[in-house]
């Protein structure tokens, strides 16, 4: 469902920074004097706007983390050297290894002494729930680029006027993935999750989605994040009688429960969430993973997209993030952030939530073709309708699967 309001203007300056940036080399450079954006929501004032990031550079989570640093840092790049922006912008990356305390931590740090203008929201939803009321309190807008729990925006919450998700979230997904059990009319679906937020709010939009289409979930189990033996999971799941899995783990935890399932011989279809796409999964699991399914966000058939991957190819390399999914969301964000600012004049705070609020990326790298990116839908997330793809893996490697199957914003 495109937006077709004519009060927000549909913007393409993605495929205009993209370009200009395949034909230039090189950044411009950041001046390393200039103020960034006041933490109240004042205008930048200087050269130099500040954006920070908080993320996972390190530790298991960094194959989420650092992909979607690169995005960022590609998306600057081209805004840069396109010369699309009357500023330049220089990225604030700060690792939070996936600690909520460290989050918080890190966002006081980038309001108090990096005066960033606006903080851009890492893949792990405990940090994000952990750093946004730092974040919001003083004023200063934050994007959620990748993390998915569905309580990361609350309209009830006091710092909603100046939070958005860029990226679907878990009921999303699961919503739209829950067509493939419909198909299969499996006697007994089972699920398997992290404790992490993001694992256990995923368990609770599957029961409620299934609820929601007749379907029962047989079984859940949990299990830690980072976890190095799931054979009691895996045996317990088994010996229940599951025809089929829902599995809702972060990457190294989903390949250790598929390595294990592909070592007791146990023949069982599996279908997964989203943070399957990471290359974590990939380099662990190996061909253990086949015909695994997966939601994404990535659309082979969708000449932006190809071309993002082309330029994140060339600069960071094929292994970097090869299913693109992190990457991707990462670079849309920068790019919803940069109209934001342009609307705003390049003031922060609440003049810059109204301004993301007129918004809309059609030609987006992230998503299906003839999706789009606004956050004026009314609830301060961008996705529209039929955003959502499915891939698998195909001999240990990524692969689309789908680009076909409805999804609705939920």
């Amino acid at each position: 469902m495109k937006s077709s309001s004519n009060s927000r203007p549909a913007v393409t300056a993605m495929t205009v920074a993209l370009a200009a940036g395949l034909a230039l080399t090189g950044c411009a450079p950041a001046s390393s004097n200039a103020e960034g954006g006041s933490g109240g929501g004042g205008s930048a004032s200087g050269d130099t706007i500040k954006v920070g990031y908080i993320g996972p550079l390190t530790g298991g989570s960094a194959s989420l983390g650092v992909p979607a640093q690169h995005g960022f840092e590609l998306a600057v790049k081209h805004l840069n050297d396109s010369g699309e922006l009357d500023r330049t912008i220089e990225l604030v990356s700060v690792d939070d290894e996936a600690d909520p305390t460290k989050s918080a931590a890190a966002a006081q740090r980038m309001i108090t002494e990096d005066d960033v203008i606006a903080v851009l929201g890492g893949p792990n939803s405990g940090p994000v729930l952990a750093n946004n009321p730092v974040i919001t309190e003083a004023g200063v807008v934050q994007l959620i680029t990748i993390a998915q729990a569905d309580g990361l925006i609350d309209p009830e919450s006091p710092g909603y006027d100046l939070t958005f998700q860029v990226t679907e979230n878990n009921t999303y997904n699961v919503g739209a993935t829950v067509q493939f059990f419909l198909d299969a009319d499996y006697a007994s679906i089972c699920a398997v999750a992290d404790t992490t937020e993001y694992g256990q709010s995923g368990i609770a939009s599957i029961e409620a989605v299934f609820a929601d289409n007749g379907l029962d979930v047989t079984q859940t189990v949990s299990h830690e994040v980072n976890a190095t033996d799931l054979t009691p999971q895996v045996l317990s799941l088994r010996d229940a009688g599951c025809e089929s899995i829902y599995l809702f783990s972060y990457g190294q935890d989903a390949a250790v429960f598929m390595k294990t399932v592909n070592q007791i011989g146990w023949d069982v279809d599996v279908i997964g969430g989203r943070a399957l796409n990471q290359a974590a999964f990939l380099s662990i699991a190996g061909d253990a993973g086949d015909g695994l399914i997966f939601p994404s966000v990535i659309d082979l058939d969708k000449a932006s997209t190809k071309d993002f991957i082309d330029a994140y190819t060339e600069e960071y390399g094929a292994d970097d993030d090869p299913a693109h999914t992190f990457s991707a969301l990462a670079y849309d964000s920068m790019m919803m952030l940069a109209e934001g600012l342009k609307g705003s004049d390049y003031e922060g705070g609440q003049a810059l939530a109204d301004a993301l609020g007129e918004v809309t990326l059609d030609d987006a790298v992230s998503g299906r073709d003839g999706s789009s990116l606004s956050f004026g839908f009314g609830d301060h997330r961008a996705p529209s309708d039929d955003f959502q793809t499915f891939w698998t893996i195909e001999d240990g490697e990524f692969a689309m699967y789908r680009n076909d199957v409805p999804s609705t914003r939920p």
